[in-house]
């Protein structure tokens, strides 16, 4: 029997992995329009063979029963688990919120939370920076009230975009004496030069930041 070219498998590997772009180019495209039964149809099966980023959007679509799903927070969850296994830090923000909020089917669990919005955070995710600021600063929820680490992480959110993050700053810093103010601000430096990352956001999931886990 001849056996097959080497030539062959390659050309059946690199057609196999276009292929598969295409899919998740065009399952992201579809979810970016909120055309959702399109985007699950092609994420799914990606999601199922690995895909961390077809998981998250998977996750978010169960998150919020978005297109032909029901809304079911379990599923939602273990998708974002499944991608965050992968390292895939939107998951990882995505699994702050789900533990962090009342959901249908799941206790709050203000520790998981936390512990995966540091995760986030700690990755360079802005808006774990951000809702773990707020955490500090509000306390009870999984961290005791600091205003100096309110400070902080909110400033390094600050520093790479974050829409509401100066306005909190300078609102934080009203409250704190000088002394205070100084070690918020070098805390605030030091978080900055170990967590401060660029595009560790994915901006196709940005949109859903506020509607994909209802509150």
């Amino acid at each position: 029997m001849r056996s097959r070219s080497p030539f062959l498998f390659l050309v059946l590997s690199v057609m196999m992995t276009i292929a598969y772009a295409d899919a998740l180019d065009d399952g992201m495209t579809a979810f970016e329009a909120f055309e959702y039964k399109k985007a699950e149809k092609l994420l799914r099966p990606l999601a199922t063979q690995g895909e961390a980023v077809a998981q998250v959007a998977v996750g978010i679509m169960y998150a919020s029963g978005l297109g032909e799903l029901k809304r079911d927070s379990t599923e939602a969850l273990q998708w974002f688990l499944t991608a965050a296994e992968q390292d895939n830090v939107e998951a990882g923000f995505f699994l702050g919120e789900l533990y962090g909020t009342a959901q249908p089917g799941l206790q709050i669990n203000h520790a998981e939370a936390v512990k995966w919005y540091r995760w986030a955070a700690e990755q360079g995710h802005i808006n774990a920076q951000y809702e773990l600021g707020s955490r500090y600063f509000k306390g009870g929820e999984g961290l005791p009230m600091d205003y100096v680490a309110a400070f902080a992480w909110m400033d390094v959110a600050a520093r790479q975009g974050h829409y509401s993050a100066p306005e909190s700053c300078n609102m934080i810093a009203m409250i704190l004496n000088p002394e205070e103010l100084a070690k918020a601000k070098a805390l605030a430096d030091d978080l900055a030069e170990k967590y401060i990352a660029k595009e560790t956001r994915d901006e196709r999931f940005k949109q859903f930041y506020q509607i994909s886990v209802k509150k």
